[in-house]
């Protein structure tokens, strides 16, 4: 803490009035967020803890300082308390402050000494006097409600912030849907919490909230979050939850491996010392507790409805995440209990998209019910969603031993092998499946789709055939690229280093783009040495476009038929690394047979053995043929020298409107002279694992111009493509002011 706020604290109210309980000359800032602001005050090796609570809070005070007189040893004095402006004064604990990896000694004695002091608690209801009581079977309903984003009206209505303060209106009420799916399963499993006495919670009990004493015993710090309620309640803090306590507590065989676990023990540790203080029997507190924990978290959650602060809305979003998180998984391990509601909680989840939870749900069931062919073949179609072919098609297997006659099966599983280009294997099913039904539809249309898939594969090893991907206009119109299609298209890539992509754009949107790159850069339609333009031969350069309407389109960027492809090339972090066009003049010549960057490793095999690092998407803004010019490739020389290039042959491809060419940038090509009498202008669209930058073609020019407007206007997931740059130049400005200066 800086002088001038020691002074700033020293000529507040609240520490005028703390100098008339303890003498200080120094005030240090312990935490600041919106439920608390903390003071150490210290003269010499004399100190007291100075706390300052929000008005909404002030309440607790009376409470909080008749629990550290009833137990002295457990809680640090109360020096002083304001209960009208929630000002508090704390004598230290003097003991070793606990921390998240605290010792599992440590923590048990933690449990120990919490549950001696619920246990004493239970039985002097008078220090119930002035705490919450939160009503259990209304948590649900107010959590609910917590996660229903408020309107302006709602907001001014009542005091307070929502979950979508924190989180997000989109994020709070996803988890508001699967939790209201969920709230009837949730108000069973808190009806537990009868059977067990009311006591005192603390409300936030975490290792930093405990110390231990030189005398062994633990004191428990912070109470100003108490609640009168079941034991338990606030005993997620040290578990990251309530799930994990809830499995321990189960009887399960994974409870009794996991007995004698550090988790195990402490839970355990628990429930002894209260059985043993006569709070309540252990068959009790075993079947109890977890629907007291549950509880405790729901509370706990919100809590935060009373605080909004900017300085923490992040830190709280990650909280508020972990938990409610928690409690889906509690959700989910409640209602695996339940096989018929496992299976309809299941499918919900995957009709919303949680795909993950859905899995585990249904592997939980199969477990249990290894012979139910539905739920085998539910569960192989959920793997295949999320991307785990190998796994569902294990599980479709499985289905089809137990259910050999089953068309739908050996249907689904043909388009599953399909998707993992086993065209032979995914025939064979498709024919069986054919065989039980001939009027299957759905493998009539897979086998179609395979056949175009073999074609496809056949023409690309055709010695002077461009591969090809070719999109149906069925596909351009859903704006996905199906799985079968990105697995071929990086089979080709990968392969071949290069390939032409039709159907990749509408061709309307490309004539659009045309004019307006017409009108706006025509001054660069004549030869001559153009300052930002770097020349590429004779009558061709390159120019940076500037990403502005109509070439900051998300549709043309983040191509939604073609990004895909070059996340699995490149990586799913890859960037934007340049945004280019090039021009070609009419009459202009053959450029010579280039590679676009020097090897990485040069003189070495490393260099044609590493995995892509950057790849180029060619999209022309005028049919490319043989007058107007094309790019000619050499498909497969990204694995070998540009001297051998010639040894694989040239493919000349004939690109439409709407069609784009893509190439890794290890692979060989040229651009051919432009015979006709128009301008050839292409756009050039260059992604790249974030750790590489082209240094060798933008000494001239930079790679992407970008304003502060343009980059606002970008969907966040494209964003992330081209803040790099952003960065770099936000580098060079600091670097250029510290040299001027």
């Amino acid at each position: 803490m800086s002088t001038q706020e020691q002074a700033t604290m020293a000529d507040t109210p609240a520490s005028a009035w703390a100098r008339h309980f303890v003498d200080f000359d120094k005030a240090e800032l312990v935490s600041e967020a919106p439920w608390a602001t903390s003071y150490r005050l210290s003269r010499g090796e004399e100190s007291a803890y100075l706390k300052l609570l929000p008005p909404q809070q002030a309440a607790v005070l009376a409470p909080v300082a008749a629990l550290a007189r009833h137990f002295p040893v457990r809680i640090p004095k109360v020096l002083a308390f304001d209960a009208t402006r929630g000002w508090l004064l704390c004598a230290p604990h003097a003991g070793r402050t606990l921390d998240y990896d605290a010792e599992p000694d440590d923590l048990i004695a933690l449990v120990r000494a919490y549950a001696e002091l619920q246990a004493d608690s239970a039985r002097e209801a008078v220090l119930f006097k002035g705490l919450p009581r939160p009503d259990i079977a209304e948590l649900p309903a107010r959590l609910l409600e917590f996660l229903q984003p408020r309107d302006e009206h709602a907001a001014q209505a009542s005091p307070g912030v929502a979950a979508d303060y924190f989180l997000g209106a989109a994020e709070a009420a996803r988890y508001g849907r699967a939790l209201r799916r969920r709230s009837a399963l949730l108000a069973r499993h808190l009806a537990a919490t009868a059977e067990l006495p009311a006591t005192i919670n603390h409300g936030d009990l975490r290792p930093p909230n405990a110390a231990i004493v030189d005398d062994g015993h633990c004191m428990i710090i912070d109470w100003d979050d108490a609640v009168v309620g079941p034991a338990g309640m606030s005993l997620h803090g040290l578990f990251g939850g309530c799930t994990m306590p809830t499995v321990l507590l189960s009887g399960s065989a994974a409870a009794q491996a996991a007995a004698d676990t550090p988790d195990g023990r402490l839970i355990h540790a628990y429930i002894d010392t209260l059985a043993d203080a006569g709070y309540a029997d252990r068959a009790t507190l075993a079947r109890c507790l977890p629907a007291a924990m549950c509880a405790g978290m729901i509370q706990f959650i919100l809590n935060f409805a009373k605080f909004p602060g900017e300085s923490d809305r992040e830190k709280v979003g990650e909280t508020l995440e972990r938990r409610l998180g928690n409690l889906l998984d509690l959700c989910d391990w409640l209602c695996a209990q339940d096989p018929p509601l496992a299976l309809e909680l299941a499918q919900d989840y995957l009709d919303h998209d949680h795909l993950r939870r859905a899995q585990h749900l249904l592997q939980d069931y199969s477990a249990r019910h290894p012979d139910n062919v539905a739920v085998l073949r539910q569960l192989g179609s959920v793997l295949r969603r999320r991307g785990q072919p190998d796994d569902a098609a294990e599980e479709y297997g499985t289905a089809i031993a137990l259910a050999p006659n089953d068309a739908t099966l050996h249907a689904e599983l043909g388009e599953l092998l399909m998707e993992r280009l086993d065209l032979e294997g995914g025939r064979a099913q498709l024919h069986r499946a054919l065989e039980l039904d001939a009027g299957a539809a759905a493998a009539h249309e897979t086998l179609a789709r395979i056949e175009t898939l073999h074609t496809m594969q056949q023409r690309a090893a055709l010695k002077d055939e461009m591969p090809r991907l070719a999109y149906s206009a069925e596909d351009l119109a859903a704006g996905r690229v199906r799985p079968e299609m990105l697995a071929l298209g990086h089979t080709l890539f990968s392969t071949y280093g290069t390939m032409q992509i039709d159907n990749a754009f509408p061709a309307q949107a490309i004539e659009q783009l045309h004019d307006a790159f017409m009108r706006r850069y025509s001054a660069y339609f004549r030869e001559d040495d153009h300052p930002d333009a770097l020349r590429l031969g004779d009558k061709r350069y390159m120019l940076t476009v500037d990403m502005e309407s109509p070439f900051d389109d998300p549709l043309l960027i983040g191509a939604p038929m073609v990004l895909p492809l070059i996340r699995k090339i490149v990586g799913d972090d890859c960037v934007l690394g340049a945004y280019t066009a090039v021009i070609s003049l009419p009459g202009s010549a053959d450029q010579r047979l280039h590679k676009d960057h020097p090897a990485l490793f040069p003189d070495t095999e490393w260099h044609f053995k590493l995995p892509c690092f950057a790849a180029q998407i060619i999209i022309p803004l005028i049919p490319l043929d043989e007058m107007t010019g094309t790019t000619r490739f050499y498909k497969g020389t990204h694995l070998i020298p540009t001297d051998r290039a010639e040894e694989n042959g040239p493919q000349d491809p004939v690109v439409p409107l709407g069609s784009c060419l893509l190439n890794d940038y290890r692979c060989a090509h040229r651009g051919r002279g432009n015979r006709s009498n128009q301008v050839r202008p292409i756009l050039t669209l260059i992604f790249n694992r974030p750790w590489f930058r082209d240094f060798k073609n933008y000494g001239k020019q930079p790679p992407l111009r970008l304003d502060e407007a343009s980059y606002a206007r970008l969907p966040d997931d494209l964003k992330r493509l081209v803040h790099w740059r952003r960065e770099e130049l936000a580098y060079e400005r600091l670097r250029h002011s510290l040299l001027v200066g």
